[in-house]
């Protein structure tokens, strides 16, 4: 996108951004994972300073209960897809705009047609689907900012996977426990633009001066005592994420957010799981990333290449009895 520069006039004007700073900024592709409470405003704040592309997904639709915090919807969007009515209003605020939508979960299938964006937004609300971004993020070398936000606190972090600096996992070891209580949790309405604030703040670091950003530190907002604390993380030597370490395969079951299952190996073959795969004769499609397998014409299964699978639309007995066949071959 080539900006236009009354549009931009009072943010060139500041030093640490500049022209050249506004040209990196308009000729950037940002991936936003999630148009919710933090993805609404992060999108808005995006537009309006002037980033080139945005790709977003979302496969939700508009809920009463979102407007109290989801900037960019009003009442006559309820029940249209978070995505579409995003794209819309964007558009309305700068149609120079480059922006792609999806109606659907960003999941493996996904990584390797957004391979080369230039920074990932983490706007979810769960740990799964940052573990996903946190795999693909490390696979491809890619940049991205953690953010979260539930009752008067949130947490924000710039992560630069796969270098010497920690990824999602080093900073939260045990992701799955996060999962544990994932009832809806109550927010109130100021805490999501503020930590969408620093999301943004982190991304126009990264997008402009890379080589200042600051990769290892957590960020701990509490918007009711008006405080920022922030604690410095190393990266694990042990992190699994980052390497594999176990000699011994041993796998750990549990059920996550949405009535997804997940099993985790210590090790893990891939090459024997793609056999495996093809000699049950189930449809089966792959990046270097992951592999998804269809069961039947409503559960299917995705398998990371780190040893991570996630079982969909399976009742748990289900799960462990084909996880059984699985241990027993891999």
């Amino acid at each position: 996108m080539t900006y236009n520069n009354e549009r931009f006039d009072r943010q060139v004007r500041v030093g640490r951004i500049g022209q050249d700073g506004q040209e990196k900024l308009s000729s950037s592709h940002v991936l936003i994972i999630g148009a919710g409470g933090l993805g609404s405003n992060v999108a808005e704040q995006l537009t309006r300073a002037g980033i080139g592309r945005i790709s977003l997904f979302d496969d939700d639709r508009i809920e009463l209960s979102n407007l109290q915090r989801q900037s960019l919807y009003k009442n006559s969007d309820l029940d249209r897809l978070k995505v579409e009515a995003s794209k819309e209003a964007l558009l309305a605020i700068n149609p120079d705009l480059t922006i792609d939508v999806y109606s659907e979960k960003f999941e493996a299938e996904h990584f390797e047609n957004f391979s080369e964006v230039d920074l990932v937004l983490d706007c979810t609300d769960n740990f799964l689907a940052r573990q996903a971004i946190n795999d693909f993020c490390l696979y491809y070398h890619l940049p991205f900012v953690f953010a979260s936000a539930a009752g008067t606190n949130g947490q924000v972090m710039a992560i630069k996977p796969g270098q010497n600096s920690p990824c999602l996992s080093c900073v939260f070891p045990d992701l799955l426990e996060l999962e544990k209580d994932c009832e809806t949790l109550g927010v109130i309405t100021p805490l999501l633009p503020l930590i969408a604030s620093l999301e943004v703040s982190l991304a126009f670091q990264i997008l402009i001066e890379p080589e200042k950003v600051d990769w290892e530190s957590l960020h701990i907002v509490d918007a009711w005592r008006l405080s920022i604390d922030k604690f410095k993380v190393k990266k694990r030597d042990n992190c699994e994420a980052c390497q594999v370490q176990s000699q011994n395969n041993k796998v750990k079951f549990d059920k996550s957010c949405g009535g997804v299952y997940q099993a985790i190996f210590s090790s893990f073959d891939n090459d024997k799981w793609l056999a495996y795969c093809e000699s049950q004769d189930w449809p089966l499609k792959r990046n270097p990333i992951a592999s998804r397998i269809s069961i039947d014409e409503e559960r299917s299964i995705t398998a990371f290449r780190t040893g991570r699978l996630l079982f969909y639309q399976f009742e748990e007995n289900d799960a462990k009895a084909l996880l059984e066949g699985v241990i027993a071959n891999v």
